[in-house]
């Protein structure tokens, strides 16, 4: 995951879009902070890499099953 990519995430009642702000340990991308926006010092969430893969159709990440 790199800064801007798209996140979509499976929330109660609803799915989201997410932009990923950055990367919490640098040059690892292991965890990532993620926000409607993509801002940097905006209110989101810190999500696992690992719970994520990549959708070349839709071109974003997709939480995996």
């Amino acid at each position: 995951m790199q800064v801007g990519d798209r996140v979509l995430m499976n929330r109660p009642f609803r799915k989201e879009v997410f932009l990923v702000a950055r990367v919490d340990i640098p040059h690892s991308s292991e965890r990532v902070f993620v926000s409607r926006s993509g801002g940097d010092f905006t209110i989101g969430f810190k999500v696992w890499k690992s719970d994520y893969a990549w959708n070349q159709e839709s071109r974003m990440w997709t939480a995996k099953r």
